[in-house]
């Protein structure tokens, strides 16, 4: 009976521990909501800010556009104006060739008539002033060539980076609408996370909810089981206590039988006393007995209880497994749309680096156009397209200027889109880990449980074996009690019969004195008492 109670105490000490387990469960639990509803306030600022930057970059890129717009005009506007230059020094080219022209033909004619007639001093000085003209006409029809070819090469350059600067601007037009694409992905994204997670605080709500209503009612259950069970024990340990009590008063009572021999009359009127005092205990322990097998019932049926809400319970252990798989999907299809904005994040970068390359050329450019411009400042004569050259280097720094912001700003925002993937990530992986743990700890109170109704069953098994033992001593002790009750009827028989035949012995012969039929008498009786307490405690 003590390991009994022991084990019940470890039963309660178990139970006691489970709702400590179950309580820190629920708090943790509580916790974890708190955090993700903390999370998803921190995701809605984020996205309310993502938006706040994407429209200031649309504004911003908006700006760019129209001056970029601003940009070509003045481009086209300047190589009208420059093209109409050339037009102009193509007509100046053409009047210098007639001129040169006229003036070699005039020379021609001087020199025949110089040859045909005698050459005077005003002649040869006006030979000379001719030759002069023309020397000077021909070094500035060679640099008007020079200046047409060069301003030519120049239009074509200028033709190239104007076709050049609207393919940017579509390729940039095109990255402003990939990111307004993916900026409604991710919103789309943050939504459907936001309901997934609503509908998960529900369900675990619910789920919290019953499992401690479930725990409250376990928790109750035992407590009477096991409240139940140590009034059970008492009531056992008293009645043993009284079975050993009675046990003792019975070997009293049959040594005190085999002293008083002597005193027929009172041995036998106690007998007689003790003999209904034995009945009524026995009914007493038939009663506790058929007590003992309707708890026995009870105990069968609860054992049926909690098999049941075990049943019960490893069916909501399946469900919560199929709600962990359909996380785990919603995980891989998050996890793909992450794949997909990683891929996107690539194609952004290799469009960086093709705005760098873009740059790259860009300065190139500006290196030979201003190469250019110290190259013409060095001539003797400042030219017009030297201040043109002058002003589209200005506006190409400007470009380039501008160009590193933009570049920049997409930078910001494609750091801020990357941070943003690396913590949905671990949001993901984190809520993926607390389901896991989750199924775990059902699956250990399931098993607890089915140990602790497996710990119970023992247990009624060991009472039951225990009160068949009881039962077993019991039966022994009424055919002891029984036997002896024969001894003393067959002792008292005996007695009667001696005495009888001492009664005529002594009548018979008269020679015997009465101190030796005395102790004749004495020494029969002690041979009956040893013979009786020998039999008792061979039985």
């Amino acid at each position: 009976m003590p390991a009994s109670d022991d084990n019940l105490a470890e039963q309660l000490r178990r139970c006691h521990d489970d709702l400590k387990r179950a309580r820190t469960d629920l708090d943790k639990q509580k916790s974890e909501l708190d955090a993700k509803r903390e999370a998803l306030e921190a995701l809605k600022k984020a996205s309310g800010d993502k938006e706040a930057e994407l429209l200031s970059e649309l504004r911003k890129l908006k700006e760019q556009s129209q001056k970029d717009k601003a940009e070509l005009e003045k481009a086209k506007e300047s190589s009208v104006g420059s093209s109409g230059k050339t037009v102009v020094d193509y007509g100046t080219n053409l009047e210098l060739q007639e001129t040169n022209t006229r003036l070699r033909e005039r020379l021609a004619r001087m020199t025949r008539l110089h040859s045909s007639a005698p050459r005077s001093p005003e002649t040869e000085e006006a030979v000379d002033a001719l030759e002069d003209e023309n020397r000077s006409l021909k070094t500035q029809l060679e640099e008007a060539r020079r200046g047409v070819t060069r301003l030519g090469k120049e239009r074509d350059e200028l033709t190239r980076r104007v076709e050049d600067r609207d393919m940017e601007r579509e390729a940039l037009r095109r990255s402003k609408t990939d990111l307004e694409e993916q900026k409604r992905l991710l919103d789309r994204a943050l939504e459907k996370i936001s309901k997934e997670m609503e509908i998960m605080m529900g369900d675990s709500r619910q789920s919290v909810a019953a499992l401690q209503l479930q725990l409250e009612d376990y928790r109750e259950r035992t407590r009477k089981d096991l409240m139940e069970a140590q009034r059970n024990s008492k009531d056992r340990l008293a009645e043993l206590q009284r079975a050993q009590s009675s046990l003792k008063a019975q070997q009293e009572e049959v040594s005190r039988l085999k002293k008083d021999l002597l005193v027929c009359s009172e041995e036998r009127d106690s007998a007689q006393l003790e003999r209904d005092l034995l009945n009524n205990r026995l009914k007493h322990v038939e009663s506790d007995i058929e007590s003992e097998k309707s708890t026995h019932t009870d105990r069968t049926r609860e054992i049926r209880g909690l098999e049941d809400k075990i049943k019960s319970m490893e069916i909501e252990l399946d469900e919560e497994r199929t709600s962990v798989e359909l996380l785990n999907d919603r995980i891989t299809r998050s996890r793909d749309q992450v794949d997909q904005l990683r891929s996107e994040l690539m194609q952004e970068r290799s469009a960086r680096h093709d705005l760098e390359m873009d740059k790259s050329a860009l300065e190139r450019q500006l290196k030979e156009l201003k190469s250019r411009v110290a190259d013409m400042e060095g001539q003797t004569r400042p030219s017009p397209g030297h201040s043109l050259l002058e002003n589209k280097i200005q506006e190409l720094e400007e470009r380039l200027g501008s160009e590193e912001r933009e570049k920049a700003s997409i930078q910001a925002s494609q750091r801020r889109m990357e941070r943003k993937l690396k913590e949905l990530n671990a949001i993901l992986d984190q809520e993926r880990s607390q389901h896991v743990e989750q199924r775990d700890q059902l699956s250990l109170r399931v098993k607890a449980l089915k140990r602790q109704v497996d710990e119970s069953e023992g247990e009624v098994e060991r009472l039951e074996g225990v009160r068949r033992k009881v039962l077993r001593d019991l039966e022994e002790q009424q055919e002891l009690q029984e036997a002896m009750h024969a001894k003393v009827s067959a002792l008292e028989t005996e007695l009667k019969r001696k005495s009888q035949k001492t009664h005529r012995t002594a009548l018979g012969s008269s020679t015997l004195s009465s101190e030796d039929e005395d102790g004749f008498y004495d020494t029969n009786i002690t041979s009956l008492l040893n013979e009786s307490h020998l039999q008792t405690s061979n039985c």
